[in-house]
């Protein structure tokens, strides 16, 4: 995923006039500016959390963790002589940072989930996750005396149970047969390119400052 910065359509006539007539060399150095000043607002809105309208993103649905932590480092700027452009340094993150920017619906299947996130090892101990699960669904155990049942803790769950023992319980309680595929929505958490706002600072310093100097 990249972003193409053109703020010279922003510029009164006699800039962009002005602007074009500047040395390429120079109007590289420039945008080189103008696409390190746009990854500086677009990391600080991954710091706030917040999208290009300025407004919080959606919250996890889970958890209080910051989201799309990873994607400020591999942020990098590029300019040519007529544009600014904001990328990231491989793939796989460009490819997060576009569905988090856009808002993109993720189809998962097993097969999917498991290149991603590598086989389970279903022998291992339960999860805490897993446990936490199973005491929502009420799941229990017989008392030692065999008198009655009890709701289990969540260090009896992961030092009794596997990961796919607990898994089985789980579905058996819910009585979710397994899914062949399912769907994750993504709210769109725009972070990256600039507001009007950023525009015209722009606008108003760095190019202003570069055709003072010309």
């Amino acid at each position: 995923m990249s972003v193409k910065i053109d703020i010279t359509g922003h510029l009164e006539v006699k800039k962009q006039l002005q602007l074009l007539q500047l040395p390429a060399a120079k109007r590289r150095r420039l945008l080189g500016q103008v696409g390190r000043k746009v990854r500086t607002y677009s990391r600080k809105r991954l710091r706030d959390q917040r999208d290009l309208n300025g407004q919080p993103w959606q919250a996890r649905k889970k958890g209080k963790r910051k989201m799309l932590r990873g994607l400020s480092k591999k942020m990098r700027s590029k300019a040519t002589p007529e544009k600014a452009v904001i990328d990231f340094k491989d793939s796989v993150t460009a490819g997060i940072a576009y569905k988090h920017q856009h808002g993109v619906t993720e189809h998962w299947n097993a097969q999917k989930a498991e290149k991603v996130y590598g086989q389970p090892d279903y022998d291992a101990p339960a999860t805490r996750a897993q446990a936490k699960a199973l005491r929502k669904e009420g799941y229990k155990i017989r008392r030692v005396n065999g008198r009655g049942w009890k709701q289990t803790s969540l260090k009896w769950v992961t030092e009794n149970l596997s990961v796919g023992q607990a898994g089985v319980i789980l579905r058996s309680m819910r009585k979710a047969p397994e899914k062949p595929s399912w769907v994750i929505p993504l709210p769109d958490r725009s972070f990256l390119g600039v507001t009007q706002k950023e525009v015209e600072e722009l606008a108003t310093t760095i190019i202003d400052q570069t055709l003072e100097r010309s």
